[in-house]
C-alpha cells in the first residue's frame, strides 16, 4: 500500500504529529512523510493520503497567517524554530489545485488549542469535505491534536496520534482488496 502523509507546519507540531501518525502504520507499506507542497495529488499509485494542518485564525492557514506566525516565532515568552517548509504553499493552495476526481483513501488532522472546534476552528473538517467532494474515500472522521498556550504539543498527543495512525492503517488495509480490483472484476462480482 502506498501511503503519503502530507503536512503543513510552522513550528514543527503538525510535522511531529504526522511522523507519529506514520509510526502507527504497519511496516512493509511504501510510506512517505513530506510537506504538502511536495505531494502530487494526481499520483495514480497513491492509495492513502493523510493531510495535517495547523489551525490559523479559526481555519486553514493562508499567506497572511503564515507571515504572522513567522513574525511571532520569537516573543518575550516563547521562541519557536520555523520549519524549513514554513514559507512554501500550504494545504489551502494544495486543495485549490486538486483534480476533479481522485481515487485514494484519505484522512485529515489538525493541531489546535483544546477548546471546542466551533470556538477555535477545526480545519481538518474542511479538508475532509473537499477531498470527499473530489471522490476520495474518507477513512475516519477528522482528528485534532492539541497544543498548549505556548504552542507546544500537550503531553500524550504523539502517542494518541500513533494510535490514530494504527487505526487508519487497519481501515485502509481492510479497504485495499476492493480498491485494487479493476472495473471488470467489480462487475463480475455483481
Amino acid at each position: 500500500m502506498r501511503v503519503v502523509i502530507g503536512y503543513e507546519s510552522m513550528y514543527g507540531n503538525t510535522r511531529r504529529v504526522a511522523e507519529a501518525v506514520a509510526a502507527g502504520f504497519a511496516p512493509g507499506h511504501d510510506l512517505r512523510i513530506e510537506p504538502i507542497a511536495n505531494v502530487d495529488p494526481t499520483d495514480p499509485d497513491l492509495d492513502v493520503l493523510v493531510i495535517g494542518v495547523p489551525t490559523h485564525a479559526h481555519g486553514l492557514p493562508r499567506p497572511s497567517s503564515r507571515r504572522a506566525a513567522a513574525d511571532g516565532a520569537r516573543t518575550k515568552q516563547d521562541v519557536h524554530q520555523l520549519e524549513p517548509s514554513a514559507d512554501a504553499p500550504g494545504v489551502r493552495e494544495w486543495l485549490e489545485r486538486l483534480p476533479d476526481q481522485v481515487t485514494f483513501n484519505s484522512a485529515a488532522f489538525d493541531t489546535r488549542f483544546r477548546p471546542p472546534g466551533w470556538l477555535v476552528g477545526h480545519p481538518a473538517r474542511r479538508i475532509s469535505r473537499v477531498l470527499h467532494r473530489h471522490g476520495a474515500t474518507v477513512l475516519a472522521p477528522p482528528a485534532s491534536f492539541f497544543i498548549d498556550k505556548h504552542e507546544e504539543l500537550v503531553t500524550g498527543e504523539l502517542e494518541r496520534a500513533q494510535e490514530w495512525g494504527s487505526h487508519l492503517c487497519r481501515l485502509a488495509e481492510r479497504d485495499q482488496p476492493s480498491r485494487r480490483r479493476g472495473p471488470q472484476d467489480a462487475a463480475r462480482q455483481l
